[in-house]
């Protein structure tokens, strides 16, 4: 492997090279398929998914065995990647694969390289497969240094490493002097420009200069999404719906769109995204959660009922969650004894403070005001911060005719509900001076204000219950002294 790229693989901190600045996108949109170039070495340099694909589809016309193999293990990368399917393409290389050991070394790294973390194979033993391969990591680079393959298709897996098991850092002599022929290739940038979000201006130069690397969108379409300060988070849904029509058959990039209209709280986007997973992967347990979330939110309690009992019955993933959901809905419908029973689950699966407001909330319903209180207790154990489960403790206790107590849970909630005041009025003027679009500012403004505007009644309520107790307190200090 050459000096130039030896200093790229470092695992460090990342420092962008020179002439990597970032630039601003060209409109995107769905890549033609790309000519066809008679060429196999050239195909796989250009490395977009179709460009594997039929470079994969000449090498096997041709005879062209190692080529072959090449482009098939690529793609399995790539349908990693993309959360796609990849079992095919496994099945394929390995048709592919001229004899050797080598040849084997290379199907083994593929195996290793962990898939796109909302892909379906995310939530299988592939996982502890990968914990496991940790550490073979520094002997497999070193193999990977010399071999019967290109130094291309080498050089390719052994980021695929890096960026699996670590960062792949940059210095500022990284990329000086002329490029080599590796390093220029749109395949290799792309595989740099994948491994984190630092590499993001080096990701968007290749898709500007090569509309054929839609693949790209992915990736930067969820760089911008997870950074707040970038203020373009629609350009990043754009990148995601361009990689959704590009690769229709991921799930993962599905499950991205409805996370982002999630956080968005713009439920029905949310809730189609999530039921395009499910289409694709009837039991993906992200997509299955998203859309109990979403149905629940849109006051369809029966549905998200139903919804998280299919995550319930496929028993391994996020079932704390989908029990706690499942609860949550069936105290909405007035199902007290089965949410009491959910709830019940959910904390075996998960006790941390919204659980216990639930349970508690569940316990009030049911007049059961001792366990109620308890609950409540121990959500604002576990959180200073649960507002809900502070107010809640004191209309329990004010029940129980602890007034003392109730008054001091009051002040609790009504100190910890002017914080969430006030953090919510820095978040809204932060938003309107900051970075973003103007449609951006207001959707993002939009959804503080409706917190905040539920944080202000809630902020009158305590009021009101902090005066009566007081007054009912002094009035009865002052009977007592007089008697």
């Amino acid at each position: 492997m050459r000096g130039t790229r030896a200093v790229c693989l470092v695992v460090a901190t990342a420092i962008l090279a020179p002439g990597c600045a970032s630039t601003r996108p060209a409109a995107v949109q769905v890549a033609p398929a790309p000519a066809r170039v008679d060429d196999l070495n050239a195909l796989i340099a250009r490395g977009c998914f179709r460009c594997l694909e039929q470079a994969y589809e000449l090498a096997q016309t041709r005879g062209a065995r190692p080529q072959a193999f090449e482009a098939a293990v690529l793609l399995v990368l790539r349908s990693k990647e993309l959360g796609l399917a990849f079992e095919d393409w496994r099945v394929k290389a390995r048709a592919a694969a001229p004899e050797g050991d080598a040849y084997a070394l290379y199907l083994t790294l593929a195996d290793a390289i962990a898939p796109d973390r909302f892909s379906e194979e995310r939530y299988t033993l592939f996982e502890l497969g990968v914990r496991n391969a940790r550490a073979s990591v520094p002997e497999w680079r070193e193999q990977l240094r010399a071999g019967p393959a290109t130094e291309l298709f080498r050089t390719y897996l052994d980021l695929s490493l890096v960026c699996t098991f670590g960062r792949v850092g940059e210095s500022a002599e990284s990329f000086t002097g002329e490029l080599d022929p590796v390093a220029q290739a749109p395949l290799y940038q792309y595989a740099l420009g994948i491994c984190d979000a630092g590499k993001a201006p080096r990701l968007t130069t290749l898709r500007t200069g090569h509309p054929d690397f839609v693949d790209a969108d992915y990736a930067l379409g969820r760089y911008l999404i997870e950074d707040p300060a970038s203020g373009d988070q629609e350009r990043g849904l754009q990148r995601l719906e361009s990689a959704a029509a590009a690769f229709p058959r991921s799930p993962a990039i599905a499950v991205w769109i409805g996370n982002t209209h999630r956080s968005w709280e713009e439920w029905p986007a949310a809730l189609e995204a999530y039921d395009a997973a499910l289409a694709l992967s009837a039991n993906h347990p992200d997509a299955l959660i998203g859309r109990t979330v979403a149905l629940s939110q849109l006051g369809r309690a029966q549905e998200a009922i139903q919804t998280a009992t299919r995550a319930i019955d496929n028993g391994q993933w996020m079932v704390g969650e989908a029990y706690y959901w499942r609860a949550w809905n069936q105290l909405r419908l007035g199902n007290l004894p089965m949410a009491r029973e959910d709830a019940d689950r959910a904390r075996t699966q998960m006790a941390n403070a919204r659980v216990f407001v639930l349970s508690g909330v569940i316990e009030w319903r049911m007049r059961r005001l001792d366990s109620a209180e308890r609950d409540f207790q121990q959500a604002v154990t576990i959180d200073l911060g649960e507002c809900e489960g502070a107010f809640d403790l004191g209309i329990v206790r004010d029940e129980l005719r602890r007034f003392p107590e109730s008054l001091a849970a009051f002040k609790q909630a009504g100190q910890c509900n002017d914080l969430s005041l006030k953090l919510r009025q820095e978040a809204i003027a932060k938003i309107e001076t900051g970075p973003g679009t103007p449609a951006s500012r207001a959707r993002d403004a939009a959804r503080h204000k409706r917190a905040l505007h539920e944080l202000e009644e809630r902020r009158d309520e305590i009021a009101r219950a902090i005066e009566t107790l007081e007054l009912a307190l002094s009035t009865k200090a002052s009977a007592k002294r007089a008697n």
